[in-house]
């Protein structure tokens, strides 16, 4: 028998009292109704990683891990941001596999079972992903783009991250919020990966986030967008610009090193 398959949903939180209940609530579910060719069970664990939120967001995720033993709390003293959240949650966890949940958003029932079934069944590839419904108006040019740089919407072998040194942590991630873009740019070069056409999760609009910020700029197609000239906040400092090209270099010579 093939050994058992272990996975790991991490939930970096902040102040998200009123949706965290929804997004571990869809981890749990999606995670129950995990199935595979060989019925084998899965172990797996959903960690949530508090970023020293004030709102009771710790609050709910301790009555969480009370009823179900899958769920467990991670908190530290200082506020870090989402990359090192996310990172947090990993050196804290033992999946070979790994799904990132962020705190407003939901995984669908379908997703674990997707995922995990079309990694199992492949062993070369790294990560798969998926399609996501997004809970906005917007032009048919961007939805393709999102999947490609979501947090949300994938699973990937744990390896992988190890091998990108995970989400970037430095101040000016924290602050721009861009270090999943990056993640998955990196992944995306480094790693032969799928895309399986359907929709197993949902990005919802939230006050600040990334859909928020963007809104006139989903709303427009790409062309009219890139000619219009107009700025989305993207903002690349030049911290940003050293970690960026840091990153890139350590993938370009992990690439030489697999040829």
């Amino acid at each position: 028998m093939a050994r058992r398959p272990t996975a790991a949903v991490i939930i970096p939180v902040y102040n998200a009292a009123e949706t965290l209940d929804r997004t571990i609530e869809s981890a749990v579910t999606s995670l129950r109704q995990y199935t595979d060719v060989e019925q084998q069970p899965l172990d797996a664990e959903i960690v949530v990683v508090d970023d020293v939120s004030t709102d009771g967001s710790a609050d709910i995720a301790r009555a969480w891990a009370k009823h179900d033993p899958a769920v467990r709390l991670v908190t530290y003293p200082t506020n870090r941001g989402p990359g090192f959240a996310r990172n947090e949650g990993v050196r804290q966890s033992f999946g070979n596999f790994l799904f990132f949940l962020d705190s407003d958003d939901v995984i669908y029932p379908n997703h674990i079972s997707l995922c995990l079934n079309a990694l199992l069944a492949d062993d070369s590839v790294g990560y798969v992903f998926t399609r996501m419904k997004i809970d906005m108006p917007m032009h048919p040019d961007w939805p393709p783009s999102l999947d490609e740089s979501c947090p949300i919407n994938f699973c990937v072998r744990r390896v992988w991250h190890d091998m990108i040194l995970g989400f970037a942590e430095e101040p000016d991630f924290r602050t721009y919020r861009t270090e999943d873009t990056l993640y998955r740019l990196c992944l995306r070069d480094l790693v032969k990966h799928k895309k399986l056409d359907i929709f197993t999760c949902e990005q919802f609009v939230s006050p600040g986030n990334a859909l928020d910020r963007q809104r006139a700029k989903f709303g427009m197609s790409m062309k009219d967008w890139n000619n219009a000239g107009l700025d989305d906040g993207f903002v690349l400092t030049p911290q940003m610009d050293v970690v960026v090209k840091a990153r890139l270099d350590r993938v370009a010579k992990l690439l030489g090193a697999k040829t």
